[in-house]
């Protein structure tokens, strides 16, 4: 990345008329919150914390220089803005008047971009000649531009030392919106997707224009079709394809990955990370990397463009578990190096039955099938989507999976429970939960029925939920019914291309048996038997 790829006009002020510096810093900072999303209170308490420590006014030739900065939680990403003044702007108590303020602040764990981004901005400040064209800057736009081609000639900032790098495998809406999150935070990333058209733009650029709550221009270090050169050299995998392409993917990558690599389905829906374990020891016996999966998508994110998507949300925390669960504790830090909003999860038996796209995407999408079709999506899916007929139905799927975790010994949140964990939205019903979430504001119902609210969810999500159920006698009458209708409204039988337990490897098991599957104890019966890749530790 480049200073130049996170700075937007909007946030530039030139010929400020502020009287002081803490002025200053507060108009900038506002200008953040603004535009970037940035808690300005937090913001400017850390700012000021940090001033106490020591000036950041630099004399600089004829003018002077002003760097307030702070690591703070204030902010999701590295983000910056600046001011210009010809007269000055005068600084504290040092006499002095700053010519150009750069207000730099990063989360916490961006810690090493946050002080090659410092050091960026400082070298840049050493040009005279540069110095005298921002300062002279008739306006932001202006600015930008100048400020974008003297640092073209320094190349990209490099990734800090200790970080991880990433393939992200998947091009669609939550695939982009992770390769882009991931190298505005300074990672190395590249895109992996089976067919060239969908990342010929991201090719064309280098990168992806991101917007929302994280926004600048991501530069990716490759992206490309060919899965030997996307898997070289990376430390973390992170599956983003619908769980229907679970399997496909696996068998794509299956030849080209590493001892040691971490493999993450984002999310496993409901058994993703059983069905994966089982390809890789089919198509590579040998080889022995981390299989993990995440109980949701990490964002609630739309390709907006060719090359370009927004994040609407990025979701406070979601729980990951390795296959087997002790390998949990080996993986997440490496991952929350980057993503720190991952959190340990019991098993993958729980981020599995905590999948809450089992609950809204299906019911949700045939009760509003007349609706998509007559309209093609033309309305808010889950804020217009969801009336309180709608909602009583999701209820009763959510109680059903609640009932079937429950047999399995697996305390399982309830959706309203998990929106509350996810987004921080509070509703005494789940109705009231769901129009209390600003993150599912503005997301667009799909345009036609043939999307992976059905094709994806029912196979993956609730067909191993009623075949789990059936197994272990736990009645599901409403999932039953859903995955009945999506098979007629498509022609297709669900229950034949679904998750079932025999694909999923537990036909036939106990509880305790499947419990210690995926602990990684030693089952008490051959059927548990079932060939984990990763399942014993590895050296990273």
């Amino acid at each position: 990345m480049k200073i130049a790829d996170i700075l937007r006009p909007e946030v530039v002020i030139t010929d400020m008329g502020a009287p002081t510096g803490e002025a200053a810093v507060a108009q900038l900072v506002s200008a953040l919150a603004r535009t970037r999303g940035v808690d300005a209170e937090v913001a400017l308490k850390d700012i000021a914390a940090r001033e106490r420590t020591g000036s950041t006014l630099f004399p600089l030739g004829p003018y002077n220089v002003a760097m307030p900065h702070a690591s703070t939680q204030a902010c999701k990403q590295l983000v910056l803005a600046v001011g210009t003044s010809r007269q000055g702007i005068s600084w504290g108590a040092t006499g002095k008047k700053a010519n150009l303020v750069f207000v730099l602040l990063a989360p916490p764990e961006a810690q090493a971009l946050y002080l090659r981004a410092l050091s960026r901005v400082s070298r840049l400040c050493q040009t005279p000649a540069l110095l005298e064209d921002l300062v002279g800057a008739d306006s932001s736009a202006a600015f930008v531009e100048r400020l974008a081609a003297a640092e073209g000639r320094l190349g990209e900032i490099v990734t800090p030392a200790g970080m991880p790098t990433f393939c992200v495998l998947g091009a669609g809406h939550g695939g982009m919106a992770m390769a882009a999150h991931l190298a505005i935070t300074g990672c190395k990333v590249n895109l992996f997707n089976r067919t060239e058209e969908r990342i010929r733009p991201v090719q064309a650029r280098g990168g992806i224009d991101i917007t929302g709550e994280v926004e600048g221009f991501a530069s990716l270090n490759r992206v490309t079709s060919d899965p030997a050169e996307a898997l070289d050299n990376m430390d973390v995998l992170m599956m983003v394809v619908p769980a229907t392409g679970h399997r496909g993917m696996a068998e794509i990558i299956a030849p080209h990955v590493k001892d040691g690599q971490i493999l993450v389905l984002n999310p496993g829906r409901t058994g993703g990370a059983l069905e994966v374990a089982q390809v890789l020891r089919d198509k590579n016996p040998a080889v022995r990397p981390y299989i993990a999966e995440a109980q949701t998508l990490l964002y609630a994110s739309r390709v907006t463009n060719p090359g370009q998507v927004h994040i609407f949300k990025i979701k406070n925390s979601v729980p990951l578990a390795a296959l087997p669960a002790y390998q949990t504790v080996d993986i997440l830090p490496v991952i929350r190096k980057a993503l720190p909003q991952f959190v340990p999860g019991d098993n993958v038996l729980k981020t599995s039955l905590d999948n809450i796209g089992a609950v809204f995407h299906p019911a949700i999408t045939i009760l509003n099938a007349g609706r998509i079709e007559d309209t093609h999506g033309d309305f808010e899916y889950y804020v217009e989507g969801v009336t309180p007929a709608v909602a009583s139905v999701l209820e009763a799927i959510d109680r059903e999976r609640v009932a079937v975790a429950s047999a399995l010994g697996i305390r399982a949140n309830t959706a309203r429970e998990w929106i509350y964990l996810a987004y921080d939205a509070a509703g005494k019903t789940l109705i009231d939960a769901m129009r209390a979430n600003p993150g599912y504001r503005g997301i667009q119902a799909p345009g036609t029925i043939q999307h992976r609210y059905i094709t994806e969810d029912v196979p993956a999500s609730l067909v191993p939920l009623a075949s789990i159920g059936e197994m272990l006698g736990v009645p599901t009458p409403t999932i039953r019914s859903m995955i009945h209708l999506a098979s007629a409204m498509h022609g297709v039988d669900y229950w034949a291309e679904g998750r079932t337990v025999d694909r999923l490897g537990i036909k036939g098991m106990s509880v305790k048996d499947i419990r210690f599957l995926v602990v990684g104890a030693e089952p008490s019966s051959a059927a548990a038997a079932v060939p984990v890749a990763g399942s014993g530790p590895q050296e990273r």
